[in-house]
């Protein structure tokens, strides 16, 4: 069952972000596209461990699972932060009318 639903949230973790990549490449909103891409690159990172854990359930090697499911979910928190970061960019934009006020001090 956890299997099954691994592979599924791969794409998904992958997809979300890559689709949301896309969408503000158009608009140019930088900040929202090198976090977006940051966390394009976690979900890869995520997906290679989980794919490695999976390998890994049946074996003995306890230490060495224990400490990749540690990391994945470390980088799954990193992949929540970054999607945070990320809507809170796009209201802080939409807030501003639209227009991209790099070095301005906000009030």
């Amino acid at each position: 069952m956890v299997g099954a639903m691994l592979t599924r949230w791969h794409y998904i973790a992958l997809g979300a972000p890559l689709l949301l990549l896309i969408l503000e490449w158009r608009k140019l909103r930088t900040t929202v596209i090198v976090v977006v891409f940051m966390a394009v690159l976690l979900a890869a990172m995520e997906a290679v461990i989980d794919i490695r854990l999976h390998a890994l359930r049946g074996s003995m090697d306890r230490r060495l699972f224990g400490m990749l499911h540690g990391v994945s979910s470390v980088l799954l928190l990193a992949q929540v932060i970054a999607a945070a970061v990320a809507v809170g960019a796009i209201e802080r934009e939409t807030a501003d009318g639209g227009r991209q006020t790099a070095g301005e001090p906000r009030l």
